[in-house]
């Protein structure tokens, strides 16, 4: 009996004695386990950071000072006298970037006034002995890269003037590479940022300005106010010669007073000061687009601020045009950074392209509140923020550029790509599971950016406008300056709908794929007919099936557009939520017996997700789709229209319809279309299936047709942006002699250098003025892709007369365009072993690299490409593997390439679960072509 006494005495003091034993195991990256339980110990951070910034120092030094909580565990308060000493290790981040790990280290480290020195374990600082309960400061000074690319810090220097400018950007967890910090995004923390820099230079941060240090008439130390407590992935700031170009287009140095630092006076958070940094060397040609963009964020916010029910969060709104920014923004609280090529026009604008600059706007500005004040607990509710700020965006469209049709634009624009992603193997639900932040960059695609906006439009329509619009502001409200989870949003759904919404919110948050829904015509009086397609049905339903087949079902109201033949037509609400079958599908029964258009005649069309409404691939049945392809020019809806072009595109990437016949039909009708975004969106789908539906025979045949349609379309068109948008795309598909040859001569008229040489043709004359030089790389690209002997020289010639950093990237980019063995090795070989290649010309590059119609050629790379994936994962930005797999599998539509790719995830099993998820995600388009190609190729 004593023997057992001692037994459980000894356990006791082990558990007493170690209230670390609940540690979590210290691994590389930040694993939630530990985001967790720091959590739990861990609260009231500030961090107070000193920075010093010299020119062209390889690395970036500086102090940090950080200051927190810390309490031994849930039971603490009130045991622990404050100053006692805790056995709860202090655990903050600090990776080491690869390649480049002898330029960071930390040193002159105290903990709490005493000289500490941390375990270095795991990307890692542990401090162990000296933490006491309550407040605990860290101070320590660091050095770590500043790097052309693939840094958190990022140095570029503008060719055309020698200036230099520094940023930061550290989503979603690369603050940790800059400095020692909690880079998680449920501890916030206030932070002070002071920073010693070149008289000449401008920082812009995400605060206002405190003061600073002066040196005669220069500020060469400046300070900023603390923050409100922020995440350290939203944590900015720039620094360079940059301008302030104010609404008018007015530009000034920025000045040098100690109490603004350059930035308007701060205001009170009701009335935020918009200020717009550009670089030095950009500042004449931003001048024009300045009074749309100060227009777009003021009107931006005005929207937001009253759906919200919530001013603007933050006492000042900057936005920064950052040079070959990897993304199109970045939403730092305070300061939102752009990337300048998404505000300032490298190409004639389209409708497109003023849609694209002000959905990227109205998304960082969104982040404002969701993201920035309310963040989400951890990056598996990542869609939380991008999904809203999506959707969000469009919905100040509506109010903003009302000259746009919001939701058809979102409708062409997003929900493409959601049912891209979501309808392959490769696919995740919205809420996605991240056991460690070093995994969080393949968080970022399709799902979050476009599915959860969708799921959010579906939403208000489920809830009705007025219960999501208060459930909003009721989540915002009890969440300010804090964090959430997705339950936390759906509480506030069920607490101002009054309804149980848990089985709705799990079928669409946690569940993968999408439901393919069908409309079945079935005769009333035959049940044994029922399901089959009748021309005379009196009975419809809604057949809905799990694209994967993988059981279970989407709660969801849509809208149904039934139209007879006497020109009438009935529009009916349809909850598919009700719903009734066996054998793993569902069928929702339409209720329009009572209907008098039904005496004794069947619609002639059946829309089944009218007004888009729905989420899902609403495929058409056989009646209504022989009514769409004799009848889409007629139809006077341009919203419908365009959903019946996206429908009956989806019967060609389900192999229901001959992609011939939709190629024919959009070059015989793309006349009755007006708006850009539709043109483009047609167009887009006919290059697709001419590139990668269609054999090399039946290429041939069709080309001619499309590359004249197009050319007769250009020269009517008045428009310079439709006249733009079909450039482009006849750019795309041009294929013959003469095509190449018009394409020739169009970039010798648009140079200044010998007009006299160039064709007479009337549409290169009025093309011509329109191009810039952009475009003509991408003509030279073309050429050299197409095997054109002038394409060396053109590409030679107008790298010589175009030296700027933007005409570098084209050149670098168009060179990958060359079908030759030797090119294909040299470009290769700068992905990825070139570290001096940045990213933003790679990601230029790759592409034009992989032409389909080098497919032969850029095989054998193929499972080379895919090996690279776990360094690239590593190592470059988010987005960078979505594109590189874009790219070398977008690249190829052979039988061959598909088996390539197969036996490659065959013979690594053990290869990351995600980027697995994202090599499948990008087969499918490969896949599709080759069944389409079989079924239809051979006809």
């Amino acid at each position: 009996m004593l023997k057992y006494i001692l037994i459980a005495f000894s356990l006791m003091t082990i558990l007493s004695s170690t209230p670390t034993a609940k540690e979590p195991e210290i691994v590389p990256g930040v694993s939630k386990r530990l985001a967790e339980w720091r959590a739990e110990h861990y609260s009231e951070v500030r961090y107070k950071v000193d920075l010093v910034l010299q020119k062209m120092s390889p690395v970036l030094k500086g102090r940090i000072e950080v200051r927190l909580r810390v309490r031994a565990g849930a039971d603490d308060a009130g045991t622990r006298g404050r100053g006692d000493a805790v056995d709860v290790p202090v655990i903050l981040d600090w990776r080491k970037i690869s390649g480049h790990k002898e330029k960071s280290r930390v040193f002159d480290v105290t903990l709490n006034g005493k000289s500490a020195e941390p375990e270095e374990i795991n990307e890692h600082l542990v401090f162990r002995s000296g933490v006491v309960s309550g407040e605990n400061i860290i101070k320590l000074k660091f050095e770590s890269p500043i790097l052309k690319s693939g840094s958190a810090i990022t140095r570029y220097v503008d060719s055309e003037d020698g200036s230099e400018y520094i940023y930061s950007l550290f989503v979603p967890s690369d603050a940790s590479t800059a400095f020692p910090v909690f880079d998680q995004p449920d501890l916030k923390a206030k932070f002070k940022l002071n920073i010693t820099r070149s008289p000449d230079w401008t920082v812009v941060s995400n605060a206002d300005d405190c003061g600073g240090r002066m040196e005669g008439a220069k500020i060469v130390e400046q300070e900023f106010c603390e923050t409100k407590p922020i995440s350290t992935y939203v944590f900015a700031f720039a620094a360079g010669p940059l301008t302030r170009v104010d609404e008018l287009g007015d530009s000034s140095p920025v000045s040098n007073t100690l109490t603004t630092g350059g930035a308007t006076k701060p205001q009170a958070p009701s009335d935020p000061s918009i200020n717009i940094y550009v670089r030095r060397s950009q500042t004449e040609r931003f001048k024009p687009h300045a009074k749309e963009v100060f227009r777009l964020n003021r009107e931006a916010i005005r929207y937001l601020e009253n759906y919200f029910a919530y001013k603007f969060p933050f006492s000042k709104y900057d936005v920064v045009l950052i040079p070959e920014f990897p993304f199109g923004g970045m939403e730092h609280a305070g300061a939102t950074f752009l990337r300048e090529r998404s505000v300032i026009f490298p190409t004639e604008p389209t409708a497109n392209n003023y849609i694209a600059r002000a959905s990227v706007i109205f998304h960082e500005a969104a982040h404002q509140w969701f993201g920035d004040t309310v963040t989400m607990k951890w990056f598996d509710d990542l869609w939380l923020k991008e999904g809203f700020a999506t959707f969000m965006a469009y919905k100040a469209m509506t109010d903003v550029m009302p000259e746009y049709n919001a939701w058809k634009v979102f409708y062409e624009r997003t929900k493409p790509g959601a049912y891209a992603t979501d309808v392959t193997k490769g696919t995740v639900p919205i809420y996605q599971d991240i056991p460690n932040l070093n995994s969080a960059k393949s968080a970022y695609g399709n799902i979050v950016y476009q599915k959860a906006p969708s799921f959010l439009k579906q939403a208000e329509f489920y809830l009705g406008e007025d219960n999501f619009k208060e459930s909003v502001r009721l989540f915002l409200r009890h969440h300010a300056f804090a964090n959430a989870e997705w339950s936390d949003l759906v509480a506030a759904f069920e607490a101002t709908s009054k309804q149980d919404l848990s089985g709705w919110a799990d079928a669409w948050v946690k569940k993968r794929s999408l439901p393919i829904v069908r409309v079945k015509r079935s005769s009333y009086h035959s049940y044994r007919e029922m399901g089959k397609p009748h021309d005379t049905a009196y009975n419809y339903s809604l057949e809905q099936k799990d694209a994967l087949n993988e059981g279970g079902k989407w709660p969801m109201k849509t809208k149904i557009l039934l139209r007879f033949d006497n020109g009438t037509q009935e529009i009916k609400e349809v909850d598919l939520t009700r719903q009734s079958g066996k054998r793993g599908f569902a069928r929702y029964w339409v209720d329009i017996q009572s209907n008098p258009n039904f005496k004794s005649r069947a619609p002639v069309f059946v829309f089944p997700n009218f007004d888009d409404k729905g989420y899902g691939i609403f495929l058409l049945d056989p009646r209504s789709q022989r009514y769409a392809l004799e009848s889409i020019h007629k139809e006077k809806d341009a919203f419908l229209r365009s959903m019946m072009w996206g429908a009956l595109w989806d019967s060609v990437r389900f192999g229901e319809l001959d992609p011939t016949n939709y190629v024919d039909l959009a070059i015989e009708h793309i006349d009755v279309e007006s708006d850009d975004t539709t043109i483009a969106s047609i167009l887009g789908r006919v290059g697709t299936a001419f590139t990668y539906y269609l054999n090399e025979e039946q290429q041939a045949a069709v080309g001619p047709g499309i590359e004249n349609k197009l050319l007769n379309l250009m020269s009517k068109d008045s428009s310079n942006g439709r006249l733009i948008t079909i450039y482009r795309n006849f750019l795309r598909v041009a294929k013959s002699k003469n095509a190449l040859k018009l394409l020739q001569n169009l970039e010798i008229m648009s140079s200044s250098a010998s007009p006299d040489r160039a064709s007479a043709d009337p549409i290169v004359t009025k093309l011509a003025p329109l191009l810039r030089t952009r475009d003509r790389f991408e003509i030279a690209s073309k050429l050299a892709a197409s095997k054109s002997k002038e394409a060396r020289g053109i590409l030679a010639r107008l790298a010589k007369e175009n030296t700027d950093d933007a005409s570098k990237r084209y050149a670098y980019a168009a060179g990958a365009s060359f079908a030759d063995e030797n090119s294909k090795k040299k470009y290769f070989d700068d992905f990825v072993n070139n570290k001096e290649v940045s990213e933003s010309w790679i990601e230029a590059a790759f592409r034009n690299w992989n032409s389909p119609a080098h497919d032969e050629l850029t095989l054998p790379y193929l499972e080379r490409a895919l090996s690279e994936l776990p360094n690239l994962k590593r190592n470059r930005k988010i987005f960078f593997v979505n594109g590189w797999l874009g790219a070398f599998i977008g690249g190829q539509k052979s039988k061959e390439a598909l088996g390539t790719v197969q036996k490659f995830l065959e013979k690594n099993p053990d290869l990351d679960a995600d980027l697995r998820r994202k090599i499948l995600e990008n087969l499918d388009g490969l896949e599709r072509a080759v069944m389409i190609r079989e079924k239809y190729s051979k006809k």
